[in-house]
């Protein structure tokens, strides 16, 4: 073998199917990298589909499909037997999965917002408030946000431990703008007891971002986190008509003056994730969130933010998701 051939980087897509991940996809092979790119999607049908596109705008691709479900356990347990049967390296794990179930927008608290301005930008940016969610449950037990955006991604980190570590690979967690500390609490990391379980499992993944950057860090592993702003994609495209969305375009384009996170299309949400491909992990604060931004002209940019947490949260988090991890191997034994 010659020696001097360069080694194809493996790069493993959480959600690739549609949406960011798919974007992040389009736009890492646009820069004629020599990698191959795993979509690791729940609907194995909406993969191949994935698939054949990008295969279509890039002949020369490597696409893989590996089939996972975040939501559950056998399942991810299944994706990560397989993807170290595949690989014998990951050299990128971007953590893209999520979902966010919503039935409507809540139009009532509209009037609301008019009387108290100063939250304006955040319910524009992050929907808080504004959105109303309906959670669910999985096989396992365990409640469908929390398990599908954060737990799913623990579980499956830490099944891939030996190869991310001998691989020294870098993990980009996807968290979200309507992450806040405020609607998360240890004492309920399910948030079985609130209204905003979608913000509480963004905000625990900054914080299960850091854990992991201070549990794998001296074996070489780089954790860090990033915040695609706001964009139309199949989980926002269900909340209102397509008519009305297409109405509300150039408003959302007049918006970035004061919330430039109103990126739109996935491609310009998909920035801070590529940032990261081109970048060193090692000399990035993993403390920060990255947010994919884009200016009224359509400049796409990145805009770093200290994350806001106590310095126990991090490694308590980690150590009540170990637990629950072996609450649940131990029963699917039994």
């Amino acid at each position: 073998m010659n020696g001097n051939l360069k080694k194809r980087e493996i790069v493993v897509i959480t959600g690739g199917n549609s949406g960011v991940g798919l974007a992040l996809a389009q736009r890492l092979l646009s820069l004629e990298i020599y990698l191959t790119i795993c979509l690791a999607c729940r609907n194995v049908s909406k993969a191949e589909v994935a698939k054949e596109k990008l295969k279509v705008d890039f002949p020369a691709a490597v696409v893989d499909i590996v089939q996972l479900d975040t939501s559950s356990v056998s399942s991810v347990n299944r994706a990560a037997k397989e993807l170290q049967k595949r690989y014998s390296s990951i050299d990128y794990l971007y953590l893209n999965a999520g979902t966010m179930p919503s039935t409507s927008i809540d139009w009532s608290h509209l009037p609301w917002l008019l009387f108290h301005p100063s939250y304006i930008r955040d319910a524009v940016s992050t929907g808080e408030g504004l959105i109303q969610m309906v959670d669910g449950d999985t096989e396992d037990g365990l409640k469908l946000i929390f398990a599908t955006n954060l737990y799913g991604h623990f579980h499956l980190v830490k099944k891939l431990e030996n190869i991310l570590c001998s691989s020294r690979s870098q993990i980009v967690w996807t968290s979200s703008s309507n992450a806040r500390k405020k609607h998360f609490n240890l004492n309920d990391l399910q948030h079985k007891n609130g209204a905003q379980p979608y913000s509480s499992s963004k905000y625990a993944i900054n914080l299960l971002s850091i854990a992991v950057n201070e549990k794998l860090g001296d074996r070489g592993v780089r954790s860090h986190v990033i915040s695609p702003g706001f964009s139309v994609t199949a989980m926002t495209t269900p909340l209102l008509s397509d008519l009305l969305w297409t109405l509300l375009y150039p408003i959302f384009i007049l918006l970035r003056l004061i919330a430039p996170t109103m990126c739109v299309t996935p491609w310009n949400s998909a920035e801070a994730l590529v940032w990261f491909y081109v970048s060193d992990g090692k000399y990035i604060n993993p403390e920060k969130l990255h947010t994919s931004c884009t200016s009224v002209f359509g400049k796409n940019y990145i805009m770093p933010e200290k994350i806001e947490f106590s310095p126990d949260e991090p490694s308590q988090l980690y150590q009540e998701l170990e637990a629950l991890q072996a609450r649940l191997e131990k029963e699917i034994i039994e």
